[in-house]
């Protein structure tokens, strides 16, 4: 799981079964011989492979994490699967690059002459995919950037943008509250579709609650994605922090509450009396490389066949030390990566789903969820409107044993206990058939802790699931707690609960294979 540091928890009672025995549900189970093919003696022998000292700790640039790679690969074709990568490979090629900003020169200036403004990088913005850039062109404030004509709303109508920066707010227009709208036609996407140079957009008030945090981790090396390119047209993209923001504002009349908290309000496009010199400094090294692993098992049903489910884990952890202490990971996330392994297999056993199923092993999570966006934002293996849900299973191999008092083990779950994340976010109708499928299978206590938006360690945003929810994919994300060993060498097989791991498994596989057969499309009644 990528990195946050822990804050004190507030733990809750475990979530009332909202349904009885017996007739709780009249969707069919997996049939058993399906079910038992998950145990605990095959989840560990998979285990004790991907988390072994040999393996170095699967860090997403070494040879161990290659070597993982093609067990998974390996273990995917033999259960019959194919390989999703548009090579029809299991490999999903993953290019990454390391960055390093040159901060004294990375600039962006306000004006001219006496009434010159110059924010400096880190300080005053940022980039997620920072590249060697220098544009200059007039300001244009775009509202939220929204352009969807089908919907009788745009904010680029009567603006000229071409080879001009736009700023543009966050939120959403009160006019299309409950409007689901494809990404083309918001944010990067359209500013590039009409012509401009460059885009700033207005961090959020989460975000700037975190600036001094994301100031820090920008002022060295970076690691990330390239640039986004949207439809051939390629657009340079920044944040704005505080500072900028109260600048940009006031070339509005506005004040910064005006563009931060903007969802809802009516908002006046608009020519800005001003210019923006923007540079950026970088030096890059491009191209290392990883790789998603991918599989798909086609689905039964002739109709149905087309539309997918997805179970992900993350393979990648940590690099091995200079003194050669390794990170093996075993519960981060070796318990995931297997997890996912026994159910894909399992998926196998009996009849088939009326749906496909789309197995994904991302890397480079613990540097920042690369794999995931890589899927979703950059080349999708399955075009996303065809992406039913998402179980995505990250850390669910500890439990915290009866007389634990050691304090970095408060968060961990009991025996009977898991975290469930994200269920109801988008879709009712999934969370509700988890919590009927739990209770007519594994009889788990659903912790909804971290289900809270507003909880400070904001796990919902804090593993790869995220990034398919952000597009209105349903997710449910399991977790069983952070620990005294989280991204330390001693993260090893010996202390992972393998019979909870077994009991987890089953149910995530029981919900999953209840998705990918209901007669219908999960009923997605709520925006990301």
């Amino acid at each position: 799981m990528k990195h946050f540091l822990a804050r004190k928890l507030l733990v809750v009672g475990a979530l009332m079964m909202l349904v009885t025995q017996g007739g709780a549900s009249s969707l069919p189970l997996p049939v058993p011989e399906a079910t038992a093919s998950i145990t605990a003696r095959g989840l560990k022998r998979h285990l004790s492979f991907l988390a072994s000292d040999e393996l170095g700790g699967r860090y997403t640039f070494s040879a161990g994490n290659r070597i993982a790679a093609r067990y998974l690969a390996s273990q995917l074709e033999s259960y019959g699967y194919r390989g999703g990568a548009r090579d029809k490979s299991f490999f999903q090629k993953v290019p990454v690059s390391t960055r390093k900003i040159d901060l004294a020169a990375s600039v962006l200036t306000l004006g001219t002459g006496q009434a010159k403004q110059v924010f400096k990088y880190g300080d005053d913005f940022v980039s997620q995919a920072p590249t060697e850039i220098g544009v200059s062109g007039e300001l244009v404030f775009a509202g939220h950037g929204v352009s969807s004509p089908k919907n009788n709303y745009d904010d680029y109508a009567g603006l000229d943008v071409k080879g001009k920066m736009v700023v543009v707010a966050g939120g959403e227009p009160a006019a299309l509250r409950g409007v689901r709208l494809p990404d083309k036609e918001q944010g990067e996407a359209a500013a590039a579709d009409h012509g401009a140079a460059a885009v700033i957009v207005i961090a959020t008030q989460q975000t700037i609650m975190e600036w001094t945090q994301i100031k820090f981790s920008v002022s060295g090396e970076v690691t990330g994605l390239p640039p986004k390119s949207v439809a051939g047209k390629s657009v340079t993209s920044i944040v704005a922090g505080p500072a900028l923001i109260k600048a940009l504002a006031s070339l509005i009349g506005k004040d910064s509450a005006y563009l931060i908290a903007a969802s809802g309000k009516p908002m006046e496009p608009m020519k800005l009396s001003t210019r923006a010199d923007l540079k950026i400094a970088v030096q890059a090294r491009n191209n290392l490389q990883a790789q998603n692993v991918v599989g798909i098992l086609d689905g039964a049903d002739a109709k149905l066949r087309d539309e997918y489910v997805v179970f992900s884990a993350h393979y990648d952890h940590l690099e091995t030390s200079p003194r050669g202490e390794v990170y093996n990971g075993a519960d981060d996330d070796g318990s995931g990566t297997v997890s996912v392994l026994e159910i894909a297999h399992a998926l196998t056993v009996g009849p088939r789903p009326k749906r496909s199923i789309l197995i994904v092993f991302h890397t480079g999570e613990e540097l920042g969820l690369l794999g995931s966006e890589f899927n979703t934002d950059y080349e999708p293996v399955v075009p996303l409107e065809k992406l039913v849900a998402d179980f995505n299973v990250d850390m669910v191999g500890r439990s915290r044993p009866e007389g634990d008092l050691d304090a970095r083990d408060k968060e961990l779950t009991d025996k009977d206990s898991l975290y469930v994340i994200g269920a109801d976010k988008l879709s009712s109708e999934l969370s509700k058939l988890s919590e009927q499928t739990n209770a007519e299978t594994a009889r788990m206590r659903f912790d909804l802790t971290y289900n809270d938006e507003n909880h400070p360690q904001r796990f919902y945003y804090r593993s790869d699931h995220y990034h398919y929810a952000k597009h209105g994919i349903p997710i449910i994300f399991y977790f069983t707690g952070v620990h005294r060993d989280y991204h330390r060498t001693t993260d090893d097989v010996d202390k992972i609960d393998f019979d909870k791991m077994e009991r987890i498994d089953r149910l995530i596989f029981a919900t999953g294979w209840r998705v990918a057969n209901l007669d219908h499309r999960l009923v997605v009644d709520k925006k990301p």
